[in-house]
């Protein structure tokens, strides 16, 4: 009997759908349905993009410390002066270039942080020289 039953619901509701064009509601004792969930959308591809150009294009900002060691040029510590600075957190020292357009060319630079002879420093530029203390 139960079977005869689902058989006229159903037909019932396939009456309703081709007079009006729409399902019945559900009924409030029937479970509801919930949607299956898609997989995650990708962000378009123009966000990533300019992501990605923004990390590369955006001009570093004061005190940040990180050059690729591509652009750098290594210089090795010849002479350790004396400190410097307002704090005397600087060390002045005479540097020999190792590689590039400059190379053997001593120069005076200040170097923050510990230092000591013969390390080997990575400087930006080459062209500027400290004053003398």
């Amino acid at each position: 009997m139960a079977d005869k039953e689902k058989k006229q619901a159903e037909e019932e509701k396939k009456e309703q759908k081709a007079k009006t064009g729409k399902e019945e509601s559900p009924k409030k004792d029937a479970p509801k349905e919930t949607p299956k969930k898609d997989a995650p959308k990708e962000t378009p591809k123009k966000d990533s993009q300019k992501k990605e150009n923004k990390s590369e294009e955006a001009p570093k900002k004061k005190g940040s410390s990180r050059v690729s060691v591509e652009d750098a040029t290594p210089a090795q510590v010849v002479k350790v002066f004396k400190k410097a600075g307002l704090y005397g957190e600087c060390y002045q020292v005479l540097v020999r270039i190792l590689s590039g357009n400059d190379k053997g060319n001593l120069l005076r630079r200040n170097v923050r942080g510990p230092v000591r002879e013969n390390d080997v420093l990575m400087l930006k530029e080459t062209e500027r020289d400290a004053r003398a203390i």
